[in-house]
């Protein structure tokens, strides 16, 4: 507290100009404070309790920290690996989130993909970058398929910096702490596409129990739930790299393993249906062909969809690649994974911890 000590002025007149002159100048000096204090621009996420939980993205008046994802190579499965770790990035440090509207609009033809409590505009970007005031520090890091572990200390990504990531970040440790919002708002279905894919299922029902149900295709977590709830069947998701997209892989699951892991939820479950996406259709048709209630995706199903297919399953078996790691952490159940499948990745931080391993 800071006490004026009142003093007699030769006036009246002087008196008050005197005091007029403190309270001018108080009002100044708080403006000012005011000025300089950090803000900050609050939204609320729904936890996986259902809980409010507080986050902040971080902004003074001439500083920020944006964490840039330009370009996300690779395939589908990959670019979600980019994309997720981007935004695990910048949630865990308060910062902003910057996809290019190129990425933006690939993801979106499949997904739902809300990011609006951290992502900004090309417009905003710009602005910032351009604006010289703000002496922004450009930070570029090439990832190939490991975790980094520098990146989760305090003020990794600090105010001022330009976190830009490149190359193959293909490590679930990135993004787990925010696995609820990533399989629940943000790679979730769109409504055509929900629509699309619901009509194999449908069309299961109706060839293997001769009934056609009433499911709702309002949003992706509803329609999901009602497949989890039907007393009818469990959904087993299936996805099966065949020709593996790195030359130094040259590596397929054997139909052993595959044989294996189909019986293995067949005496787990009393009625059990299989999904089969897979880049080799031909030969896993015929693989399966005397194997009861096993249905593989349409040819006329995108990446996507056939991605969106299994993540609606209750639980998965996958080969390798990033495409069915994204298939099984999208459905959230549980998952057998191929354990002699090469990886160019730690497997104990690109495999999820709860995941089952086979020979």
């Amino acid at each position: 507290m800071v006490l004026l000590q009142k003093r007699k002025f030769p006036s009246t007149i002087y008196y008050r100009l005197g005091i007029l002159s403190i309270i001018a100048i108080a009002i100044a000096v708080t403006m000012h404070i005011q000025t300089q204090n950090p803000f900050t621009y609050s939204f609320l996420v729904n936890s996986k309790n259902q809980s409010n939980l507080a986050q902040s993205i971080r902004q003074t008046r001439g500083t920020v920290c944006i964490v840039y994802l330009r370009n996300s190579g690779g395939r589908l499965g990959n670019k979600l690996f980019m994309v997720a770790s981007a935004y695990g990035l910048a949630r865990l440090h308060s910062c902003h989130l910057y996809l290019t509207p190129a990425i933006i609009n690939e993801m979106k033809l499949v997904f739902i993909f809300d990011l609006s409590p951290v992502l900004i505009s090309t417009s905003m970007f710009n602005s910032i970058i351009n604006d010289i005031s703000k002496q922004m520090t450009k930070i570029i890091v090439d990832v190939e398929c490991k975790y980094t572990p520098e990146l989760t200390r305090p003020n990794a990504i600090s105010l001022g910096h330009i976190f830009e990531l490149r190359g193959y970040w293909q490590s679930y440790l990135h993004f787990h702490k925010h696995s609820y919002e990533l399989q629940n708002y943000i790679f979730v279905a769109r409504q055509p596409v929900i629509e699309k894919v619901s009509k194999l299922f449908i069309n299961i029902y109706e060839q293997q129990f001769k009934f056609k149900p009433q499911l709702s295709l309002e949003n992706h977590q509803l329609f999901k739930k009602q497949l989890a709830e039907s007393k009818w069947t469990t959904w087993i998701g299936i996805h099966i790299q065949r020709r593996s997209y790195y030359v130094c892989l040259n590596y397929a699951s054997s139909d052993e393993y595959l044989l294996y892991a189909i019986d293995y939820y067949r005496q787990l479950y009393s009625n059990v249906s299989f999904i089969v996406a897979s880049d080799d259709k031909r030969y896993y048709r015929n693989l399966f062909r005397n194997q009861a209630n096993v249905f593989l995706t349409p040819k006329s199903f995108s990446e996507g969809d056939d991605l969106i297919a299994l993540s609606f399953c209750q639980h998965s078996i996958v080969t390798g690649g990033t495409f069915g790691w994204w298939t099984a952490y999208l459905a959230n159940g549980c998952v057998i994974h191929d354990k002699v499948y090469p990886s160019l990745c730690k497997r104990h931080e690109h495999y999820y911890p709860p995941w089952f391993l086979i020979p």
